[in-house]
């Protein structure tokens, strides 16, 4: 009896990586919000993940007689947040809220400064054409930081679908793209 090509274990597990993520990216397209939810898990990994390696290196630095209580306190407490942020929907969804109006105070001032920025230039004599051009560019990418700034201030949910959409879109083609690699190999 003769065996057909055997697949290599590479190749289905690029396909399987792929499929995984592809999958991942339709949930995220057809459920959006589920990803500023997913937000608190990460968060609350890392911080789990950083608390375990500062414990280990106040176990390091305590048994060469130089530790810091202080590193293990703020150590635990990391861990202690973390852990709750993986359990609690309430941590969760308060770490999510807290990092959209953080990108939407950042959109703010990267506005001002912009308009700023655009008042001074027109202010400047040199070459006035070039620097119209510059200001009348400064001026409107500044309103429409601003803009964006306040839309995400109105209407965090809009933001929170956007950014589910933009995930799954690029995870839906990172795993089309994984497939197609591993098909062709």
């Amino acid at each position: 009896m003769k065996e057909g090509p055997r697949m290599k274990p590479q190749k289905i597990i690029t396909i399987v990586i792929g499929a995984l993520l592809a999958i991942a990216g339709i949930y995220c397209i057809v459920n959006p919000a589920s990803i500023i939810s997913m937000l608190g898990w990460i968060v609350g990994i890392l911080m789990v993940i950083s608390a375990a390696g500062k414990i280990g290196n106040w176990r390091e630095r305590n048994a060469l007689g130089f530790a810091e209580n202080y590193e293990l306190i703020s150590a635990i407490i990391s861990l202690v947040v973390g852990i709750l942020l993986m359990v609690s929907n309430a941590f969760k969804f308060a770490i999510s809220t807290a990092i959209i109006y953080i990108l939407a105070a950042w959109l703010a001032v990267l506005g001002v400064f912009r308009i700023l920025g655009a008042r001074n230039l027109k202010q400047m004599n040199v070459d006035p054409t070039m620097h119209l051009l510059n200001y009348h560019a400064q001026m409107r990418s500044g309103i429409v930081l601003l803009v964006a700034a306040a839309v995400i201030f109105l209407c965090p949910m809009l933001v929170t679908s956007a950014i589910g959409f933009i995930v799954g879109f690029c995870l839906l083609a990172f795993g089309i793209r994984q497939i197609t690699i591993a098909l062709q190999m």
